[in-house]
């Protein structure tokens, strides 16, 4: 970030604003003629320099294609301010707060018709020249609000310099500059400064021919849902789409349900992820997307990107977001990072936040890359407890994608979540509005995925005239996925490949007195039963998800749960007891254990072969730093559950009223 030098007579150095000029003494004129009598003008220092210590968060743009966020930081001392990036970690700059006579610049402004002058020290006007050469940087307008890119700020000044423009709000500083030279001839590729980690996406080709669109959906069988009997296709739903640049909204398979927000060039891999969301297949049918009938508002990842991107999305209302990108490199393999608590911050705020995210490419990266592992190697915002992260399958195989990228997260947590078909998928891009070509990796996996639950949302809100929470959907998908490599959940493909058909079914009987789901809380130390009679042998599988808030401490280096809840299968006679899946991090390739409680992941699996006894589910509240709001599908039937505390679950909300009541 270029800097601002306020010295002792209030020169100004705007060389975020173009080029340095001093200016000597005393200003006269600079209005440019007569103005209004009562002009009070705008006092300069105000706008350029926060009276008190203060961050303030800065947009720098090029050509309003691309800008990224700086963090500045005032320290004002009284007579010293020093101005620093807290982003970019540059050296400081200090300049005088001018509070002699001596230091003020005086102002001329005419009073009226005579000409009649008189001075308003340290004040300017529209127009007024700020440097001393006339071609230098000049006060161009004043905003009572200023609206940039969505963002908005109240009582800014225009500054305008050769080489760019600086918008500068009273009190603050500044908060937005745009710079308006050409860009650099590598600007397409800027991306927020990581240090060594770049964020990108994967667009590799091969040249097999049998994956489409089509046959992906057919995979997991969300055809059966376009079918009558659902006619499911994504009416009235949008998808919020983080990519690499704009989708060609005039694609004939996208046109009129595309809005681009970020003025962005257009991007192949985008719009490929686009068609495999919402192509309507009526120029190629093979290319026909999971949700056809839905709309897409797309994002710059080179602009904003993880829950960032996800919290401006829910400022349109979006809930459910693709995001088919990732880190390069080598740096945070398995982390759970910023990127990861910034994502559980914001959906533990908004659990009806979905958002789903590519695992990543880097499956076989150790084979020739030393500073890779077979093992823990996903990376960034896909390493969150809350999202719902995407191994790719082959379809050849049936099983996890060589490329694809393996958790655990560093100390054992499950990912990826869940798989499905990413080999090779053809589908639209943007060379010109009727192209179309194969792609494949996890970038291509996880619009499959995102495109099925728009269609599971729809059919939600339909059942239940509300939209589902993402501990509702994970719990859905994850007890009715297809078992594709390990016995149980592994570090491969998560809980499976996603069935759609078995998951509508989960909420097709949510309206009945026989629901799979169950939606309730629990306290601390609470222990809740269900009693099961089993008549016969059958198979009984349960899945129990919440969704985890960040840990306070300041510098946690895991993602140690905040709320644990645990679930256990017990046989009433022979007291026999079926725990959940556990995987042990040190031997990752190991099928899952139910020899012990998961004190790791913020859900719970097991499964059983019940004889002909009774039995109880137990579910204990062993973490709750509150009341904890969980779901649980199973694919039997459970009754009404039985509590040690006294209070029904309607209790959190009889209080709230009662508390309420009391205050007035």
């Amino acid at each position: 970030m270029k800097n601002i030098y306020i010295i002792s007579s209030l020169l100004l150095l705007l060389s975020g604003c173009g080029s340095s000029s001093s200016s000597s003494g005393k200003n006269t004129d600079h209005t440019g003629g007569k103005v209004p009598y009562g002009f009070k003008g705008y006092k300069l220092y105000d706008y350029v320099a926060p009276k008190e210590d203060k961050e303030v968060l800065s947009y720098k743009y090029k050509n309003k294609n691309f800008y990224q966020e700086e963090r500045l930081e005032y320290k004002n001392s009284g007579t010293i301010i020093t101005q620093r990036s807290l982003t970019n970690l540059g050296g400081a700059v200090e300049f005088q707060n001018p509070i002699n006579e001596k230091d003020i610049v005086d102002v001329v402004i005419y009073k009226d018709n005579k000409q009649e002058h008189f001075k308003m020290n340290n004040y300017v006007d529209i127009n007024s020249t700020i440097t001393e050469d006339s071609g230098e940087c000049k006060i161009t307008k004043h905003y009572e609000k200023l609206i940039y890119d969505k963002r908005e700020f109240d009582d800014v000044l225009e500054i305008s310099c050769p080489k760019s423009v600086g918008y500068y709000q009273k009190g603050s500083g500044l908060v937005v500059e745009n710079d308006i030279e050409e860009i650099e001839s590598n600007s397409f590729n800027y991306t927020p400064d990581y240090g060594d980690r770049k964020l990108v996406a994967i667009d590799k080709v091969e040249g097999r021919f049998s994956t489409l669109n089509l046959e992906s959906a057919k995979e997991v069988n969300v055809d059966i849902l376009w079918a009558s009997s659902y006619n499911l296709n994504g009416e009235g739903m949008t998808i919020g789409l983080v990519d690499g640049g704009r989708v060609l909204e005039t694609h004939v398979e996208l046109d009129g349900r595309v809005e681009n927000l970020s003025n962005s060039d257009y991007n192949k891999h985008a719009t490929h992820v686009a068609g495999t969301l919402i192509s309507s297949g009526v120029h190629l049918p093979e290319s026909r997307g999971f949700a056809k009938n839905a709309h897409i508002l797309t994002l710059d990842y080179q602009k904003l990107h993880f829950a960032e991107a996800v919290k401006e999305l829910l400022s349109y209302g979006v809930l459910i977001s693709n995001h088919s990108y990732g880190f390069e490199g080598a740096d945070g393999l398995g982390e759970y990072d910023g990127e990861s608590r910034d994502f559980d911050k914001l959906i533990s705020e908004n659990p009806y936040i979905i958002a789903i995210l590519a695992s990543g490419n880097d499956g076989k990266k150790y084979k020739d890359d030393s500073d890779f592992k077979k093992w823990g190697i996903i990376k960034g915002g896909a390493n969150s407890k809350n999202v719902i992260t995407v191994a790719s399958v082959n379809d050849d195989s049936g099983k996890i994608s060589n490329f694809s990228s393996r958790g655990p997260i560093n100390g054992g947590r499950l990912k990826p979540d869940i798989s499905l078909d990413g080999f090779n998928v053809l589908s639209t891009v943007d060379t010109d509005n009727t192209a179309y070509k194969r792609m494949y990796g996890t970038s291509m996996a996880a619009p499959g995925v995102t495109g099925a639950i728009t269609l599971l949302s729809q059919r939600y809100k339909e059942v239940n005239s509300a939209n589902p929470r993402v501990d509702t959907i994970k719990a859905i998908i994850f007890n009715t996925a297809k078992d594709i490599e390990n016995i149980g959940p592994d570090f491969k493909s998560g809980f499976g490949q996603l069935d759609a058909l078995k998951a509508i079914k989960v909420i097709d009987g949510m309206d009945s007195s026989n629901s799979l789901v169950k939606l309730d809380n629990i306290r601390k130390n609470e222990h809740q039963k269900y009693h099961i009679n089993s008549s016969k042998y059958q198979d009984f599988k349960v899945t129990l998800a919440w969704v985890d808030e960040v840990d306070s401490c300041s510098n946690c280096a895991n993602d140690a749960l905040v709320n644990d809840i645990d679930i256990y299968l017990e046989n009433d006679e022979t007291k026999e007891i079926v725990y959940p899946y556990t995987l042990d991090e040190f031997s990752p390739d190991k099928d899952a254990i139910m020899t012990k409680q998961n004190h790791k992941d913020p859900q719970e699996q097991i499964e059983a072969l019940l004889k002909p006894a009774n039995y109880t589910l137990h579910i204990i509240g062993t973490k709750i730093p509150s009341v904890k709001n969980f779901t649980m599908v199973s694919n039997i039937a459970l009754g009404d559950v039985q509590t040690n505390i006294k209070i029904e679950p309607m209790r959190e909300h009889i209080h709230s009223i009662y508390d309420s009541i009391k205050e007035k």
